[in-house]
């Protein structure tokens, strides 16, 4: 889980990067659109409310995907395919869960998953 969080969440800040970096005058929108994909990025890297930022994120892509969203330029991921390759991943890393190597499990403990044992027959007979 560490690892899938810091691949999408180093994608994330690089794809920021790049628009403050690239782009001759940031409109207001995109000064926040970035500075948002930075705060994003940085908590799936820690770890810190996993499943908001990476759902969030999930959403972003989704929006980039479809073209609801404007896509920002200049853009790391050159293909339709990709960006919806990125939004399953974001929505892996909200079903999955921050892992144990991450701030949410410091603050909220680890999930446990207990499976009962199978009842016997002489139990469901009577």
């Amino acid at each position: 889980m560490l690892l899938l969080r810091a691949t999408i969440g180093v994608l994330i800040v690089l794809q920021a990067a790049t628009e403050f970096t690239s782009a001759p005058g940031l409109t207001p929108g995109s000064w926040i659109a970035a500075l948002s994909e930075v705060a994003i990025g940085a908590a799936l890297v820690a770890g810190f409310l996993t499943p908001v930022a990476a759902g969030l994120l999930g959403l972003i892509a989704i929006g980039w995907w479809t073209s609801l969203v404007p896509v920002p330029q200049p853009f790391l991921f050159p293909s339709k395919l990709l960006v919806g390759f990125f939004a399953t991943l974001a929505g892996v890393v909200v079903l999955l869960g921050p892992g144990a190597f991450s701030i949410d499990a410091r603050l909220f403990g680890m999930r446990e998953i207990i499976i009962p044992p199978p009842r016997s027959n002489e139990e469901t007979s009577t």
